[in-house]
This record gives C-alpha cells, sequence and structure tokens, in this order.
C-alpha cells in the first residue's frame, strides 16, 4: 500500500520535475554559467526514467506481487527521487555560490522550499524518502546560504535547518495519519461491501434459519431481517425497511392482524427493556392465528439489539406429550427404552428368575430410508413391532404381561421372554429371524429385510438390567460381526472383547498417573499473513506396546469413565505452561468437553490453577466447546462459561456447522472466536451454499465482536476463497500438522532465527 502511493499521483511529479528543470534552465539563462545548464540536462534525463518507471508500474498488476518486486519498485522510485532532487540541490548550491543574482536566488530558494513541502505532502507514506529528499535540498541550500557573501543569508540558513526540522515532524504526523486513516478506511469499504452484499448474502443464509431475526442498530433503527421473520408476522419488505424505527414496527405488527396492540405493545417494550438494562430478555406471545412465538432479544456487540422469534407451537404441542412419551414409542405403540428399563427392572428383582434378554436391530434399515423415504421406513418399524408383538401373543405392550416387546430407538428393538435354557433362547431368536425374514407390503413395493440379534440370559449374564442389556448389546455387535441375519448369544469370547475395553481403561489411568500423555500442537494462522495467532492443543497416547492410540479410542472411555477430569485438567496446566514460553501474540486453545461442564466449579478451578501455575496472562488461554454442550442445562453451562471470562479466559464454538448449527448460539454466548466445522472448507470451491454459510457466518461475528476461524484448510484456493469471504484466521495441513512440544520450539526457534 505505501508502495503504491509512491505510484498514485505521477502528474503531480511530472509536474514538479518539470518545474525543477525550468528553474536550473531560468539560472542559466540569468547567469550564463553553464554548470546550470548541465544540470537541467541531467535533471531532464532522470525525469524521462522516472517517468518511465511510473509508466511501467501503472501497466503492471501487482495483486500477485512477491516481496522482491514491492523491494524493486521501492528502491527505483527512491534511486530516482535522490538522484532528481541532489541535481537540483547542487544546482541551488550554484546559485548562491557562483551567482550575485537576486533572481537566482531567490527562485531557487523558492524552489528548494516549494519541492520540500511538496515531498512532505505527497511521501508521507515514507518518512525516510521525505529524509533523504529534504537533505538533498536543504543541505546544498544551507551550504550555499553561508558561503555567500551576503551577510543576512547565515540567518537564513538558520531558518531553512529549522523549516526542515518542522517538515521531518509534520512527515511523520501526516505518516501516523495516513496509515490511520488507511486503517479507517479498510473498515469503512468492508462495511460498505457488506452492505451492499447484504441483500445477497443473507437471503441466501440467514433465510434458512428457522428463527425469524431482526437486527436492531444502538439507536434503535431496524438494519436487517430474514423472510422467516417476515413470515412469522406477516410483513412486506416495504414495511421493514432499512431505518424503520420501533414505534413504526409496532404499528406494522398491529397491521399485518398478526397481533393484537397490547402484545405488540410487549414485543417492542422487551427490546427497549433490553437496551436500557443490557440484559437479554424473553417473552412467549400469541399471535392472531394461534402460533406460539418465543421471542429472545440479546445486546449485539456493536450496542445494537438482537431479536430472534421463534415459532413454538410445535414444541408447546409436543410438550403435552410428553407424559405418554416418557413410557410409550408413539411411532409403534410400544414401550420405549426407559418404560421397557423397568419392566426389566421387575423381572429381575423376581426370585429365581431365569428370563433371555433379545438385542434386535434391522439390518440395512438406513438404506430403506435413503431409496424409500423415511416415510416407508416408518411402516417398516410399524409392521416389525406388529410381528414382534404378535410373537408374544399381543402381550408386548401389556405391562402385567410376562414376555414384553419394546423400542430401545431408531431400528433398534428389546424383546424379554422366559426360557429355560440358552439352547430355547437360541431357537425362539431364529423363530424371530424367520417371522421378520417374511415379505412385507409397504405402499406400492414388497420388501425382505434381514436381522441381527444379540441374546443375554439371566442369572447367567448377570442380575443387573445394566449389565444384561450390555451382555445382549455385545452379542449384537458379534451378529452383525458375523455377517447379520443371525443370532449370537453371550460367550465368554464377547467378555473378552469387554475385558479388552476394561485393560484399555486401566492402561488409560496407568498412562495418565505416569504422565504418558502428550500434547501436539497445531497452528492457527492469521488467514491473510501466515502468523501464527494460536496453537491448539491436541491429546495424544503412545501406549508403550501398542503404539499411537486415536484419540477417537481412548477420548470416550475417558469420558464414560470420568478420567476425562483428570486427563482435562492436566491437558490445561500442560497447554499453559508450554504456552508461556511463546511470543506474548501467541495464544493457546485447550479443548473443553461437555462432561467436563457436568462439574463446573471443579472445572473454573482447574483452569484458575493452571493460570497461577503457569503465569499465563489469562487472555491467552482459550477453551474450545462443541455446539453439543449448548443444548444441554444451557443456564449452568452459560455461567461458567461467563464466570471464566470474568478472569479473562476468552471461548472458542468449535465445529461449529456440524451438528445443530444454531446462529442463536452466537448471538447468546460469550464467545470470541468461533471455528467453522473443516465439512464447510472441504466443498468450498464447489459448493456455493457453503460459502455463503461462511460469509454470513463471518459478518455476523464481525458484527458481534467475535473472530472466525476455518478449520480444514488444505489447499491455496481453499484459503483464497475464505480470505474473500471476511475469515480472519485459519487451521489446516495447509499451515501445519500437530507437533509435539519440542518439534514446535525448535520450529518457532527456526522462524525466529
Amino acid at each position: 500500500m505505501l508502495v503504491h502511493s509512491l505510484f498514485s499521483s505521477p502528474a503531480s511529479m511530472v509536474v514538479s520535475n518539470v518545474t525543477g528543470i525550468f528553474v536550473l534552465v531560468y539560472c542559466w539563462v540569468v547567469s550564463g554559467l553553464s554548470v546550470f545548464g548541465w544540470l537541467a540536462l541531467i535533471a531532464s534525463f532522470v525525469c524521462i526514467l522516472r517517468v518511465n518507471t511510473a509508466r511501467r508500474y501503472i501497466k503492471r498488476a501487482h495483486l500477485a506481487a512477491t516481496v522482491f518486486d514491492i523491494w524493486r519498485w521501492d528502491r527505483e522510485f527512491f534511486l530516482g527521487a535522490t538522484v532528481f532532487s541532489l541535481t537540483l540541490g547542487t544546482g541551488i548550491f550554484f546559485s548562491f555560490v557562483a551567482t550575485t543574482s537576486d533572481a537566482c536566488h531567490l527562485i531557487t530558494a523558492i524552489c528548494g522550499i516549494a519541492f520540500a513541502s511538496g515531498y512532505v505532502a505527497r511521501n508521507a507514506g515514507r518518512p525516510l524518502f521525505v529524509i533523504v529528499q529534504l537533505l538533498c535540498f536543504t543541505v546544498p541550500m544551507i551550504a550555499g546560504l553561508l558561503v555567500a557573501a551576503e551577510p543576512y543569508y547565515a540567518s537564513i540558513a538558520g531558518y531553512i535547518v529549522v523549516y526542515a526540522i518542522t517538515n521531518v515532524i509534520i512527515a511523520f504526523s501526516l505518516n501516523r495519519n495516513l496509515l490511520g486513516l488507511a486503517a479507517a478506511q479498510k473498515k469503512t469499504n468492508e462495511l460498505a461491501d457488506s452492505i451492499r452484499r447484504k441483500n445477497i448474502t443473507l437471503d441466501s443464509a440467514l433465510n434458512t434459519m428457522t428463527h425469524g431475526l431482526c437486527m436492531l442498530s444502538r439507536d434503535q433503527r431496524i438494519e436487517v431481517v430474514n423472510s422467516r421473520f417476515l413470515e412469522l408476522y406477516g410483513l412486506g419488505r416495504s414495511d421493514v425497511e432499512p431505518g424503520t424505527t420501533l414505534d413504526e414496527l409496532e404499528r406494522r405488527l398491529v397491521q399485518s392482524h398478526r397481533l393484537t396492540p397490547p402484545t405488540a405493545r410487549d414485543v417492542i417494550e422487551l427490546c427497549r427493556r433490553t437496551a436500557v438494562l443490557a440484559q437479554a430478555g424473553e417473552q412467549e406471545i400469541k399471535s392472531e392465528t394461534g402460533q406460539i412465538l418465543v421471542v429472545t432479544v440479546e445486546m449485539a456487540g456493536d450496542g445494537g439489539l438482537l431479536m430472534l422469534t421463534e415459532d413454538a407451537s410445535a414444541r408447546k404441542a409436543a410438550a403435552s406429550q410428553i407424559e405418554r412419551m416418557a413410557r410409550c414409542d408413539l411411532l409403534t405403540q410400544l414401550p420405549n427404552r426407559f418404560r421397557f428399563a423397568e419392566l426389566l427392572a421387575e423381572r429381575l428383582a423376581e426370585p429365581a428368575c431365569r428370563i433371555a434378554l433379545f438385542y434386535i436391530d434391522l439390518d440395512d434399515f438406513k438404506g430403506v430410508n435413503d431409496t424409500m423415504g423415511h416415510e416407508a421406513g416408518d411402516h417398516l418399524l410399524i409392521e416389525v413391532a406388529s410381528r414382534l408383538n404378535g410373537l408374544l401373543g399381543g402381550r408386548g405392550v401389556i405391562a402385567e404381561g410376562r414376555s414384553v416387546v419394546g423400542r430401545f430407538g431408531g431400528d433398534e428393538f428389546l424383546m424379554l421372554i422366559d426360557v429355560s435354557s440358552a439352547e430355547e433362547a437360541v431357537a425362539a431368536g431364529r423363530e424371530v429371524l424367520g417371522v421378520l425374514a417374511e415379505p412385507m407390503r409397504l405402499g406400492d413395493a414388497t420388501l425382505s429385510i434381514t436381522t441381527s440379534i444379540g441374546i443375554a440370559m439371566s442369572p447367567e449374564h448377570g442380575w443387573e438390567p445394566g449389565d444384561l442389556l450390555r451382555a445382549a448389546d455385545m452379542a449384537l455387535y458379534a451378529a452383525k460381526a458375523d455377517g447379520r441375519n443371525t443370532v449370537v448369544a453371550y460367550t465368554r469370547e464377547l467378555a473378552d472383547a469387554l475385558s479388552h475395553r476394561r485393560e484399555m481403561e486401566a492402561d488409560l489411568r496407568e498412562a495418565a498417573r505416569c504422565g504418558r500423555l502428550s500434547l501436539h500442537y497445531q497452528p492457527i494462522v492469521d488467514a491473510r499473513t501466515d502468523q501464527v495467532r494460536s496453537y491448539e492443543a491436541l491429546m495424544r497416547w503412545n501406549h508403550p506396546e501398542k503404539g499411537m492410540i486415536p484419540p477417537s479410542e481412548f477420548i470416550p472411555i475417558a469420558e464414560q469413565t470420568g478420567l476425562i477430569t483428570q486427563l482435562g485438567a492436566w491437558a490445561l496446566r500442560q497447554a499453559c505452561l508450554d504456552a508461556r514460553n511463546w511470543a506474548e501474540t501467541i495464544s493457546v486453545a485447550v479443548n473443553v468437553s461437555a462432561s467436563q461442564f457436568k462439574d463446573a466449579p471443579q472445572l473454573i478451578e482447574n483452569v484458575k490453577d493452571a493460570l497461577l501455575i503457569s503465569g499465563l496472562d489469562p487472555s491467552r488461554l482459550e477453551l474450545e466447546v462443541t455446539e453439543s454442550l449448548l443444548i444441554v442445562n444451557q443456564e449452568a453451562t452459560l455461567d461458567a462459561i461467563r464466570t471464566l471470562r470474568r478472569i479473562g479466559v476468552r471461548f472458542s464454538l468449535d465445529d461449529f456447522g456440524s451438528g445443530y448449527s444454531s446462529l442463536a448460539y452466537i448471538a447468546r454466548y460469550p464467545f470470541s472466536k468461533v471455528k467453522i466445522d473443516r465439512s464447510f472448507a472441504e466443498h468450498l470451491t464447489a459448493d456455493s451454499t457453503s460459502r455463503s454459510i461462511i460469509e454470513v457466518v463471518c459478518q455476523l461475528a464481525l458484527k458481534l465482536g467475535m473472530r472466525v476461524v476455518v478449520e480444514g484448510i488444505e489447499t491455496e484456493q481453499q484459503r483464497r476463497e475464505i480470505v474473500a469471504l471476511g475469515a480472519e484466521q485459519a487451521q489446516g495441513w495447509l499451515f501445519g500438522r500437530p507437533k509435539p512440544i519440542g518439534d514446535l520450539n525448535q520450529s518457532i526457534r527456526r522462524t525466529a532465527a
């Protein structure tokens, strides 16, 4: 940018150079001294070279210019300007020393002062250039004034010194102002760009939201609304144009016949109350069409308001069925998993109980949904439930029945029957396979399915419902591994597999105790400059016998056993200790699981201990959480996040878009960063929807004062795409794979060197 400013006004450069040549020619004509003619010739030659340089620069495209190219243009401009200034300065010197013409003295002095001022104005972007050019003018002028015979010229020389120093100060001041102005202009252009693209980006991405969205400015005027907002309130685009006030919005809500005047007034008062108290508010209202709407108003990062409207009609209607759903599967009318667990516990509590638990799974049920549709899949589940119920003489839905069938979830069913032996249980399982294998009529199609069944028996395999269900689940897993469409009873081999898992758990505990776990770090960089902004800490386990164990294998074990609390505390402490040796501009990001938030006070203490032990500035610690955390116990989670935010710790929303993808989470939770899931980067170059979503998330994050990181960047093309869409930071193999701290420190030292 600064180099470009040197060539931004070639016309002024030509005019000033021609003026300087004219001064030299004038002195030659007036004095008759040939030195001025030679200097005029040199200045003319330099002027031609400078004009040619400017012409070549303007014709060249500079978007892909290298650092060397920029340096070369900078040097070429500097050299031409310096030689011309030195030539003119030499002429000024000779005008005072070699002539007694007042006209020569006057015109060269004026020329020197004018050129000095012109250089300050035109080259303020490069203050060092200004200093060199001033020296080229003022030093010969001062020397000429001191050598000249005129008695008062020495005092003028002193004035020239003060004038030169003043111009240097002005140049540095202008440079600071120009840099500030450039930054402000950049932000202004980005904002103007955002406004120009608003109709495209918000219509294509925001309008996919299930919530109605209305953004209000600091002075409580409408900035943006999405189509869902217009639909919920029966408004047209002309009713809510940008700049519409809350009073006008209230009138339009009433005129649309969707809200009564008191209800519309309540909505507007909620917005005003949120603005005054700076505290989020929520209100449930009922429209004149019978819809139940939940209106949530939050403070935006720029002091404005974010109003979200949810159509909660279906949710409220579903709430009335919660009691029945707690005990019965609505689709198949069978006992659901919770009711079935109660019935199983009752049977196991009976003396001399001998029962078999069947864990039934339909093979390739997903294929039915994909090829025939979910409606066909639902009909299939209903038919399966009917056939299983028929095997029990219709007693599957009767709690007092000795045999019970229930739906566990998805395409999984449970059956409980009385048996006298394992052989009898397996024979009954084969009967189930036969009944379910008979062709089924689904609409116009006839379908035959296969089934896998795992069997566990009591008392052989346990007296507790959980033990029996786990045994049946393991048997089902073995049935699927055997090729499906078969029955497998729980055996010692399956127990060995369970033993392997327990062995893994014990090894993991030992690894945590002996310090065999380690952290690897992957860089998060500035998407434009590749400068490292942060490192994400990733846990690794190098088993002494089995080698590297994938995190996808041992992290779930840690979460299920509660070991994640200990491992998480260690990871926080170690990451902070490692990060304290990095540059202060580099932060460290640590993943925190939903399991750790179950004991929020302990998590908060672990964070404080890690910061205290390491001495790391809290602002350099960033905790990454996923969307799954935010849908469970939201208030407790929000309280914990706010507590840590108050001590300076920052939070990132990780893998955004991979799960529930609600923009309301961005507005409600005090995140400093949003990490867009790698799946969007994979389809970035070919999928316009991915680009639109990334762009709108970047715009919303910018408005809320958050940064955006796009994960999974592996190519230069992906990097350029996300920069164009507004993402500030990126993470992926393009910038570096995860490294242990030793390799990372070596890399940092090489970079510093």
